[in-house]
């Protein structure tokens, strides 16, 4: 089935301002909290990339820092995968009460999270041969995740072949789309970043407690992006005839 960029982006918009006194406090609870506490953790962990952007010593100060917060590292992912599963599960799964809607996707979690693992893996897989390549892989399993979610009877083999099943003769379509979506949202979010960084740098400086500060409109930030991301592949998922609460 076909798509237009605008059709979804406009659907995203409409699904934006629906249900947002339900959306706001998962977004807030499993998106926004763990974010604000990733950038507060590496802010007091002291850690420093080493000047010159070596890419060996970066890899090196990156995993030590993964490697010492582990326990805090699991929790984040854990988090913010169940938040982004719930969001999915809020819109796809209709006529349910946000209690419902986050104990199946506690339920759920797992199968969720290895099918994020067999994409990120076949996106990496591509990237071996060119980059491109992992463009096309990109768009043909875009949506496994979000069937998994919207079809709460299929299981998660089922899902990924039909989220794989959805995306035929769009997998390109669908992987540049995407791509130019999430540079266009990277790129803002990087620049009204710098904006605030520019800001608030002369009033916090020489305080950690003030400067800490600063990433909660950042994490914000973050926390909108990932949300409007999300419903555009809702929007996609609809658009593409993908069943809602497995109809």
């Amino acid at each position: 089935m076909t798509f237009s960029f605008r059709g979804v982006l406009a659907d995203a918009v409409t699904l934006w301002r629906t249900d947002r006194d339900l959306m706001w406090p998962i977004a807030g609870a499993f998106l926004f909290l763990p974010l604000l506490g990733l950038f507060l953790l590496v802010t007091m962990s002291g850690i420093q990339l080493p000047e010159g952007g070596d890419r060996e010593q970066t890899r090196e100060v990156i995993n030590t820092f993964l490697l010492s917060n582990l326990g805090w590292m699991g929790l984040i992912i854990a988090l913010t995968e169940f938040g982004g599963l719930a969001l999915l599960s809020l819109y796809l799964r209709r006529g349910e009460t946000v209690g419902a809607v986050l104990l199946a996707s506690l339920q759920r979690l797992i199968p969720f999270f290895l099918i994020g693992i067999v994409v990120n893996t076949l996106v990496q897989l591509g990237t071996y041969l060119l980059f491109v390549p992992a463009i096309y892989v990109f768009g043909r399993t875009w949506m496994m995740g979000v069937a998994f979610a919207a079809e709460p009877t299929r299981g998660a083999w089922q899902a990924m072949v039909r989220g794989f099943q959805l995306s035929e003769k769009n997998g390109w379509k669908i992987g540049f789309f995407a791509l130019g979506l999430g540079l266009f949202i990277v790129a803002t979010a990087l620049s009204i970043g710098i904006v605030i960084f520019a800001i608030a740098a002369p009033l916090v400086a020489g305080s950690q407690a003030a400067a800490s500060l600063v990433f909660v409109p950042i994490a914000l930030l973050v926390t909108v992006s990932w949300v409007f991301f999300t419903l555009v592949r809702i929007a996609l998922y609809r658009r593409l005839g993908g069943s809602i609460n497995g109809m």
